[in-house]
């Protein structure tokens, strides 16, 4: 029996039970409907779609959980595909779907049926996921089938899962891993999808992009081969971080030289990663951006004094506070996070108050609370950071496969300029002030030693001594 271990999606399972709680009525900033608008309700010019690029749409349950549709099973004759909704996601790389048999899947769930899809081939071996919040699912492998939106797979392994340990409160049947990897991985009975994906279509372009949006806004898509910048991003091109930490594993990882507070001089460097700085996985299976104990412990104590009665949710390891008088965010820092490009150079990402911020008003009182969307992590997680949708909402991701890397272009709904910069300095007027008279101050010092040095002998020679003059006593 094969036994794998993942992080990031039980992330997204143990928030989801905790951010409906916080969602009972509607929020100001983050609507938690479910209604979902098509793409392009703005009338107007529509752009051009990129020619070899495959977009397909995503449900959005509450701004903590993403699914898209897929469908499983060849054209047979007297049957049709089974469709289940699965949560793409970043953080895994293996297919499953609960089996016709599943004990413990929660009531609703679609099921599959191997009996009714006739290129269904049974491996037989056996293979057990455990996820980071405790989560255990366990199933029988096979290849089948399977088509997500205009694009479709052969012979794809699968995990059909029987047996179901969870108390979360997971909306989607089943997950589609989008994990990283290398043409050399594998062996064995199979492929991961994403490996299947551009083995079987060649001439699509080895990159997938996710747009994540909340509600009343454009519908989120995943969109695999080109991406699509002009209609996702505010940006023309992409920000690439540095790939070096995927060389030995699956998972999709950046390089970060630091995390902080913009204009507070509270910031979060790893000089004990030298130039390759701290790895970050970008994960779509987990909601908030999830940060190692001591990270999290340095940076919250300044989120938490602008606030009024904070209360720590112990659970679920977030902040919720009252929010300022009128939700006036404007005090709020920008959370900054300084990533490390291919060429050992640093661009910034901002994120505003109103991205990283969820506001939910209390259903009998009346009141707003802000809930930081930042989670103290476990020592026991993969990576010191955990970017999840929260995160990705704000940027237009593209996942290089190809090249190993991860692009980052602001989203065309984010409330941040193109390009927007940020810095944790404090006070940066004052330190470039002062670092502007240090220059001028040197460059003064210089050319004076160069004067005296260099200066005509007549400047130089000091003036004749004169002789000692001598004073006549007086007579006696």
């Amino acid at each position: 029996m094969l036994e794998l271990l993942r992080w990031g999606f039980g992330l997204t399972l143990a928030l989801t039970t905790a951010y409906s709680t916080l969602a009972a009525a509607q929020p100001s900033r983050v609507k938690l409907n479910l209604t979902l608008r098509p793409v392009g309700g703005a009338p107007g010019r529509r752009l051009a779609i990129p020619p070899n690029s495959h977009p397909t749409m995503l449900g959005n349950y509450d701004n903590v959980q993403y699914h898209v549709d897929i469908q499983i099973g060849g054209d047979c004759p007297l049957q049709t595909r089974q469709m289940f909704q699965v949560v793409p996601d970043t953080g895994s790389s293996d297919l499953w779907v609960p089996a016709t048999n599943c004990s413990n899947c929660k009531g609703g769930t679609r099921k599959f049926d191997i009996t009714k899809s006739c290129k269904a081939q049974q491996i037989g071996d056996r293979v057990t996921f455990r996820y980071g919040d405790g989560t255990v699912a366990q199933g029988g492998s096979l290849l089948d089938t399977v088509q997500i939106g205009d694009l479709q797979v052969q012979n794809q392994l699968m995990i059909q899962v029987d047996t179901m340990e969870s108390d979360t409160n997971m909306k989607s049947d089943g997950i589609l891993g989008l994990a990283h990897h290398y043409s050399s991985d594998g062996g064995g009975s199979g492929k991961t999808f994403m490996a299947t994906l551009f083995r079987e279509n060649p001439s699509l372009p080895q990159q997938f992009s996710f747009y994540l949006t909340g509600h009343g806004h454009d519908q989120s898509q995943l969109v695999f081969g080109d991406p699509d910048l002009q209609h996702h991003a505010k940006e023309s091109k992409f920000s690439y971080g540095r790939g070096n930490y995927m060389s030995s594993t699956d998972l999709w990882l950046t390089s970060v030289w630091s995390v902080g507070w913009s204009d507070t001089g509270v910031e979060v460097t790893f000089p004990d990663r030298g130039t390759l700085g701290a790895p970050a996985l970008i994960d779509s299976g987990s909601s908030l951006l999830v940060l190692e104990p001591n990270i999290y412990d340095r940076l919250i104590g300044e989120l938490q004094w602008r606030f009024t009665g904070c209360t720590e949710l112990k659970e679920q390891q977030i902040l919720s506070c009252d929010c300022p008088p009128g939700n006036d965010l404007s005090r709020i820092p920008q959370l900054v996070l300084n990533i490390i490009n291919e060429e050992d150079r640093q661009f910034a990402l901002c994120m505003s108050p109103d991205e990283y911020i969820l506001q939910s008003m209390d259903p009998v009182d009346g009141r707003t609370t802000c809930v930081p969307s930042i989670q103290r992590g476990s020592n026991d997680q993969p990576v010191p950071m955990i970017f999840g949708m929260t995160f990705m909402r704000s940027f237009y991701t593209n996942f290089d496969l190809k090249n190993h890397r991860i692009g980052f272009a602001r989203s065309n709904l984010s409330p941040l300029p193109p390009n927007a910069r940020c810095s944790v300095d404090a006070q940066p007027l004052l330190r470039r002030s002062i670092w502007f008279m240090s220059m001028i101050l040197a460059l003064t010092s210089v050319l004076f030693c160069i004067y005296v040095l260099f200066a005509p002998d007549g400047c130089s020679k000091s003036a004749p001594e004169e002789a000692p003059s001598t004073s006549s006593g007086r007579a006696r």
